[in-house]
C-alpha cells in the first residue's frame, strides 16, 4: 500500500519542558514512517533552551521541521487553528509538545485511513506515565466504532486529542480549532459529528501521555466550569444532544471542577480510565 503524504502538528509555549519537547520531537523522527513536515506552532515568546531544542532539529532536519512563530500567547485553540491552516498536506497528525508517540503510530493510522477513506478523523488509546514513558501506570481507552464515538460524545470527549490523525480538508470544512484554551477538541468532534463527518478510533495505544496532579488542577475552577457550559450549551444547540443530556451533563460534570484536587484526581484516575 502506497501511504499518503502527511504533517505532523505540535504546539509550544513558554512552560513546556525542553526535555520532554525534545523526546517528543524524537519520537516522530523515529517513526516507521517519518512525516513529510513537522510544524511546530511556537504559541508565543518561548525560553531559549525551548528555542535551543527546536533550532537542533530544524538544522539537522531541514527539509522536515519547521516552526510557525505566533508574537503572542494565544492559547491552544488558537494555535491550532494556525498550525492547520499552515499545514501543507491533507493528512495531519497531532501531537503534544510533552508526549512520546509508540514508534508506528503514523503507520497504522495512515493505513486505516487509506483503507476507510470516508473516515476523517482516527485516534486512539494513550498510555499514561509519570516520569517513564515505558512504566504505563493508566490506559484510557476510547469508543471505536463511529456509532459508538457518536453515542459516547455525548457525554464525553470521543478521542484522545494527542493521538489523532484527521483529513485537513474536513477539518476545515467543519470550521476547525476554535480559539479556546481547553477542550477546543470537544468542541470540534462535536461540530464534525453534528455536519455528518466520520470519527473512529484504533484499540491500541498510540502515544504515551504525563500524568500528574497538574493536569487535574488544570480542569478545576470557576473558568473550567464557565467553558463546561458554554461547551454543552453549543452541543445543545447543534442537536448533538438533547436537553435532558445537556442537563445531566451538567450535572455531573460542573460539581466536579469545584471539589478539591485531590479528590478530582481520583475520579479521573478511577472512574475516567480504564
Amino acid at each position: 500500500m502506497t501511504l499518503p503524504a502527511f504533517s505532523v502538528l505540535i504546539c509550544v509555549y513558554e512552560r513546556d519542558d525542553s526535555d520532554h519537547l525534545r523526546l517528543a520531537l524524537q519520537s516522530v523522527i523515529d517513526q516507521t514512517v517519518v512525516p513529510d513536515e513537522l510544524v511546530l506552532v511556537a504559541d508565543g515568546p518561548l525560553t531559549d533552551s525551548l528555542r535551543s531544542v527546536i533550532d537542533d532539529f530544524r538544522s539537522e532536519y531541514p527539509d522536515i521541521v519547521r516552526m510557525v512563530q505566533l508574537e503572542t500567547n494565544q492559547g491552544l485553540g488558537a494555535a491550532l487553528q494556525t498550525g492547520v491552516e499552515e499545514c501543507k498536506h491533507n493528512i495531519v497528525a497531532r501531537m503534544d509538545a510533552d508526549d512520546v508517540a509508540v514508534n508506528d503510530r503514523f503507520e497504522r493510522q495512515l493505513e486505516y485511513l487509506s483503507s476507510n477513506p470516508d473516515v476523517d478523523v482516527v485516534g486512539g488509546y494513550i498510555g499514561e506515565f509519570q516520569d517513564d514513558p515505558e512504566e504505563i501506570n493508566q490506559v484510557r481507552e476510547v469508543p471505536l466504532e463511529s456509532d459508538e464515538v457518536e453515542s459516547f460524545s455525548r457525554f464525553r470527549c470521543p478521542t484522545n486529542h494527542p493521538t489523532v490523525m484527521f483529513r485537513r480538508e474536513s477539518v476545515l470544512e467543519a470550521g476547525s480549532y476554535q480559539s479556546l484554551r481547553s477542550q477546543q477538541d470537544y468542541e470540534l468532534w462535536m461540530r464534525m459529528l453534528s455536519q455528518g463527518y466520520k470519527i473512529e478510533n484504533l484499540p491500541e495505544v498510540l502515544v504515551r501521555c504525563r500524568a500528574g496532579e497538574d493536569l487535574y488542577n488544570r480542569r478545576g475552577g470557576l473558568e473550567y466550569a464557565q467553558l463546561e457550559y458554554s461547551l454543552q450549551r453549543e452541543f445543545l444547540q447543534l442537536g448533538a444532544i438533547t436537553h435532558f443530556e445537556f442537563i445531566r451533563n451538567l450535572l455531573l460534570r460542573i460539581p466536579v471542577r469545584f471539589i478539591p484536587n485531590k479528590f478530582r484526581s481520583i475520579i479521573y484516575k478511577i472512574l475516567l480510565r480504564n
